[in-house]
């Protein structure tokens, strides 16, 4: 019954239940926009980095990530591979095979990160083709080069002029060769874009003298929260393998550092956007008390409880908070799917500050759906708790006064 008599009065009155609702929808858009837009910045940060570099997880040598040295390679089983394989949140792996080299091109030389890989299974977890700007992507029977587009810049080389590398390979082995450049591709992360190179695999090794050996697996997943339980599934599975399993925050602890202070401050400043939110929905509910204590008054006087009033005004309120969070979900993802697809490149000094810290200063929303749940969760815990405030108004009600109001 207070279901029934609550519906009823909310479409008595059409503009005030419009007005009411439309403060929680544009609540619920306002909340989902700021929470989606900063979790996507910073999800596309970590995933620009992790798929050039290290994976979300890394397999690797006993030692070789403290000593980045050639020398601690490993061999690609088949247990390993079986392993990987099997592991459901994994989306895609890939060997690599990295050293430090010199790049030289006449008087201009540079020390930069080359790295062996598979080219298609490379493109399956970091794109790599759909970064070229000029040039074509390598293949296995390439004896060609790829440049970062800063790296190619500095050496002032361009497709199809040769570039030399110096180094030294496995077990002290002398690394030298001259490679012509086949593609040039363009880093998001502005750091990456200054010093790395890619080989095929084969050409690799032989440059680097390895065999048939990798520096690392890096491996990519489906969802950053079973990371840890993956990692130590990994790790009981590859027991007498001597091999170590790190996550991206053990290998880049900076970058979660800055990520962890920046979710830190985007919930204070969600904190403060809520503030804003209760607020403007209290200020509906106080002109929705308002405009009715007439009413209100009339009723109490010709016998209805103030607990049975109180209820189907409160009842109202949720009917109206749910209606409102709702048609708010419902119209932000259109909202936030088309700016995903469609993701916002900014400039000026925003821009700077973001390539100083290195990444990419492209907005490009998260669509995950949970955010819309939570946000739309929040807004509407938001709404029913304020209409609490209903009950302690109606209690306080004396209905001559209210009548004449």
């Amino acid at each position: 019954m207070y279901l029934k008599l609550a519906w009823r009065n909310m479409w008595r009155s059409r503009r005030r239940t419009l007005i009411t609702i439309s403060a929680i929808f544009f609540a619920v858009i306002l909340a989902i926009l700021m929470r989606v837009i900063v979790i996507g910045l910073f999800d596309k940060m970590i995933a620009d980095t992790v798929s050039t570099s290290c994976g979300y997880i890394q397999i690797h040598h006993i030692g070789y990530w403290e000593s980045k040295s050639i020398d601690s390679s490993f061999e690609q089983t088949p247990k390993l591979v079986t392993i990987l394989n099997n592991q459901k949140e994994v989306t895609a792996w890939v060997p690599h095979l990295e050293s430090f080299v010199l790049a030289s091109s006449g008087e201009r030389t540079k020390g930069i990160m080359v790295t062996g890989l598979d080219p298609e299974k490379e493109n399956s977890v970091s794109k790599l083709s759909q970064k070229l700007i000029v040039g074509k992507y390598l293949s296995d029977s390439d004896k060609s080069i790829m440049l970062a587009e800063g790296l190619a810049g500095y050496l002032k080389l361009k497709v199809n002029d040769t570039v030399v590398l110096l180094g030294q390979g496995y077990h002290g082995n002398m690394a030298a060769g001259k490679y012509m450049i086949k593609g040039i591709v363009r880093l998001p992360i502005p750091e990456m874009n200054k010093g790395m190179a890619w080989l095929p695999m084969a050409s690799c090794r032989e440059l680097l003298s390895t065999g048939e050996k990798y520096t690392s697996i890096s491996v990519m997943v489906d969802n950053r929260d079973k990371l840890e339980a993956l990692r130590e599934r990994i790790i009981e599975q590859t027991k007498g393998e001597s091999v170590e399993v790190m996550t991206w925050q053990e290998m880049i602890p900076e970058l979660d550092q800055f990520f962890q202070a920046k979710m830190g401050q985007n919930v204070i400043m969600s904190g403060i956007l809520y503030l804003v939110i209760s607020f403007g929905i209290f200020g509906t509910l106080l002109m929705m008390l308002n405009e009715r204590m007439h009413e209100f008054g009339i009723l109490i006087a010709i016998g209805m409880k103030k607990r049975i009033l109180a209820a189907i005004v409160v009842t109202e309120m949720a009917l109206m908070s749910i209606v409102g969070t709702l048609l708010g979900i419902v119209a932000a993802f259109p909202l936030v799917l088309y700016f995903r697809l469609h993701p916002i490149r900014v400039g000026g000094s925003w821009g700077a500050i973001a390539e100083k810290f290195n990444f990419e200063p492209v907005l490009q929303p998260s669509i995950a759906i949970s955010h819309f749940i939570i946000q739309g969760y929040v807004v509407l815990f938001i709404a029913i708790a304020l209409s609490m405030y209903a009950i302690v108004k109606i209690y306080k009600i004396k209905a001559i006064t209210a009548i004449n109001s």
